[in-house]
């Protein structure tokens, strides 16, 4: 039995719908290092938030059968649940898999969260030889409500597997924010002005771990903590969320002792 704990990609396509992860599994890397390789039922996973511990967490979402295996070196022939329209591209480095859905585990669909451990770069694994720990049962598949702007807290790391509300919600607003760093406790205050709100500007962090900050980019990466400061009202300009920006950094003390540098 292979485990797979796909990344943000494949938990934006089940949130699309449980057929986008039958048609984002039948394509892996050929060889032996494959995922699916010797695999006779593997249990699809999308990652979920760390732990305190620095543990990930991944969330069942579709089990499948394997049938068979060939290189995807043409589209003369397509994966038993594949969608054509996404289709990718032919490459001699990539297999195609035929795939069974099991529906019998469906009922276990956006509700079972693991502890999968540190190192998500093995997204793959042999449940025998790495079973994984029960952490979380949800009554249904509901993800859980929005706790308001002065309630929410994620790391850098979180922010590309929110629930989707928060990312909505997130999205709708900007102001002011904090990070902290995990290892020495420095603080930086940012601001989200933009389109895209929080989200977006937070996104840039996960993406490269210093969203063009001078200062963060000369230093470790790190899995900074966020929360909120200030929700900026609708009829603040840019220019006023950046003052109060200035303000809290005056209140923290984070250019003097923490990570502002300007």
């Amino acid at each position: 039995m292979r485990l797979l704990r796909h990344d943000h990609r494949g938990l934006a396509r089940w949130r699309k719908g449980p057929e986008y992860i039958d048609d984002f599994t039948p394509y892996q890397i050929a060889g032996s290092h494959g995922a699916l390789n010797r695999a006779t039922v593997a249990f699809s996973f999308v990652a979920g938030r760390k732990l305190d511990d620095g543990d990930d967490t991944a969330l069942f979402v579709r089990a499948h059968r394997v049938l068979d295996r060939w290189a995807w070196t043409s589209h003369d022939r397509a994966p038993a649940l594949a969608l054509p329209a996404e289709f990718p591209s032919v490459r001699e480095d990539l297999e195609a898999f035929d795939l069974e859905h099991l529906p019998e585990y469906d009922q276990f669909s956006g509700r079972v969260l693991v502890r999968w451990g540190k190192g998500t770069r093995k997204w793959s694994q042999w449940a025998d030889r790495q079973p994984k720990e029960v952490f979380e049962l949800r009554l249904s598949a509901a993800e859980p409500p929005f706790p308001g702007f002065a309630h929410f807290s994620a790391t850098v790391e979180d922010v590309l597997v929110l629930p989707e509300a928060w990312i909505g919600a997130l999205s709708s607003v900007g102001g002011v924010y904090l990070l902290v760093c995990p290892r020495t406790g420095e603080q930086y205050v940012g601001s989200a002005t933009g389109v895209g709100g929080f989200m977006a500007r937070w996104a840039a962090y996960a993406n490269d771990g210093h969203g063009g900050n001078r200062l963060l980019r000369s230093r470790e990466p790190s899995n900074y903590a966020i929360s909120i400061l200030e929700v900026a009202s609708p009829d603040m300009a840019p220019r006023d969320v950046v003052q109060r920006e200035a303000a809290w950094e005056d209140t923290l003390g984070s250019r003097a002792h923490g990570l502002n540098a300007n």
